[in-house]
C-alpha cells in the first residue's frame, strides 16, 4: 500500500544542502565533465523535490513474537559501528570454527545488517565476499536534496538485503534474529523479532538527519543505537546463559575527524556512549576489536576490518570455551 508524501525541504534545508554541495564541487578538479555531471545532479536532485514521492506504508500493527523453544544457551550481542561491522564477521568466523553454538542473534545497526545476513545463512563462507566487496554506494542512495528527513531514503539497503537474503520475515531465520531500534515517537528502545526483515534492519540502521525514519506498526523508528547499541539487556530479558558482545565503536579514537562524515560519526557516538558502557558491563564476555584509526564511514578498510575482528575473537576464545564448560553448554567441536 502506498501513501503520497510531501517532500519539498524548507529554505533553510535547501540552503544548508547548497552550502554542503559548494564545498564539495570546490574540492573537485575543474573540468568541463565534472561541472556538466555536477550541474546536471544538481538541476535534477532539486526539482525533484517539488514533486510529491511514493514511499512505502508498512503494516500497521506489530506481529506476534518469535516463539523460542527455550532460554537461550548463547546470544550473540552485535553493537552499531558502521562500515566497522565486518569486524563482526571475523569474529563470528572463529566463534563458528571453534563451535561455539549461537542460539540467537541480537542486532542493533551494523550489528543487525551483519546479524540478519549470518541468521539466514548460518556461514560466515557465504557472507564474507559479500560484505567484503560491499560498498557505501550499495546500500546508500544518497542526495543533497531529497528530503527534509535525511539524506538516505533506505530503499537501497533493503533492495541489498531483499537481494542477499534468503527469507522475508525476521521469524524466519535459520538462527532467531532480532533488530533493535529506537521508536522517536515513546522515546523508547524497541525489540522487533517478527515482522519484515528488510526494513526492519534498515529502521535499525537509520542513523536520525542521515537516513529518513521508517514508518511502522504506528510508530517512527530510527537508528536503534541512539538508546541501545549494544543490547545486552534484550538477552538478559531472554534469560540467555551466557552472552558476548561485540563492541565495534569505542571512544578512545579521536583519529580521522576530518569530514563531516566522520565528525557527524563521532558525534553519534558520544550521544550513545554512556549507555553502551553500562550494557557492556552485564555481558559474560565483551569483544572489543582494536579498530583506532580507521574511519567510520568508509569501506577502503574492509580486509583489515575484518582481521581485526578475527584477531579479538582468538584473544577470548579459549576463555569462552572455558566458561561455557563451566556452565554444562556443548560445544560442537
Amino acid at each position: 500500500m502506498f501513501e503520497n508524501e510531501q517532500i519539498f525541504p524548507t529554505l533553510v534545508d535547501l540552503l544548508l544542502k547548497l552550502l554542503i554541495f559548494i564545498k564539495i564541487f570546490f574540492k573537485m578538479k575543474f573540468s568541463f565533465k565534472y561541472l556538466l555531471l555536477i550541474s546536471l545532479f544538481f538541476m535534477g536532485s532539486f526539482f525533484s523535490c517539488s514533486k510529491k514521492m511514493m514511499v512505502v506504508s508498512y503494516p500497521e500493527k506489530k506481529p506476534l513474537a518469535r516463539q523460542l523453544n527455550q532460554a537461550p544457551s548463547v546470544a550473540l550481542v552485535l553493537g552499531g559501528g558502521a562500515f566497522h561491522g565486518l569486524a563482526h564477521v571475523g569474529v563470528i568466523k572463529v566463534l563458528e570454527n571453534a563451535g561455539i553454538p549461537i542460539d540467537i542473534i541480537i542486532g542493533t545497526s551494523a550489528g543487525s545488517l551483519i546479524g540478519a545476513l549470518y541468521a539466514d545463512k548460518i556461514s560466515v563462507d557465504s557472507i564474507l565476499p559479500l560484505m567484503k566487496t560491499t560498498k557505501s554506494k550499495d546500500i546508500f542512495d544518497f542526495s543533497l536534496f531529497r528530503s527534509r528527513t535525511g539524506f538516505v531514503s533506505g530503499k537501497r539497503l533493503q533492495k541489498f538485503l531483499c537481494k542477499h537474503l534468503s527469507v522475508s520475515e525476521i521469524e524466519q531465520t535459520k538462527i532467531p534474529f532480532i533488530a533493535v531500534v529506537t521508536d522517536i515517537e515513546q522515546g523508547k528502545s524497541v525489540a522487533l523479532d517478527a515482522g519484515p526483515i528488510a526494513p526492519s534492519v534498515n529502521a535499525s540502521c537509520a542513523i536520525p538527519g542521515v537516513f529518513d525514519p521508517v514508518k511502522m506498526y504506528g510508530s517512527t523508528f530510527v537508528d536503534g543505537g541512539i538508546l541501545n547499541n549494544i543490547p545486552v539487556d534484550v538477552a538478559i530479558q531472554l534469560k540467555s546463559q551466557y552472552i558476548i558482545a561485540v563492541n565495534i565503536m569505542e571512544l578512545k579514537d579521536t583519529a580521522n575527524l576530518n569530514n563531516y562524515k566522520d565528525i557527524l560519526m563521532r558525534s553519534f557516538m558520544v550521544s550513545l556512549n554512556q549507555h553502551s558502557e553500562n550494557n557492556l558491563k552485564l555481558a559474560d564476555m565483551v569483544i572489543t576489536p582494536n579498530l583506532k584509526g580507521i574511519p567510520y564511514m568508509s569501506s577502503k578498510d574492509n580486509d583489515k576490518i575484518f582481521q581485526l575482528g578475527v584477531q579479538a575473537a582468538n584473544d577470548v576464545i579459549e576463555q569462552i570455551k572455558k566458561d561455557l564448560k563451566a556452565k554444562k553448554i556443548l560445544i560442537s567441536n
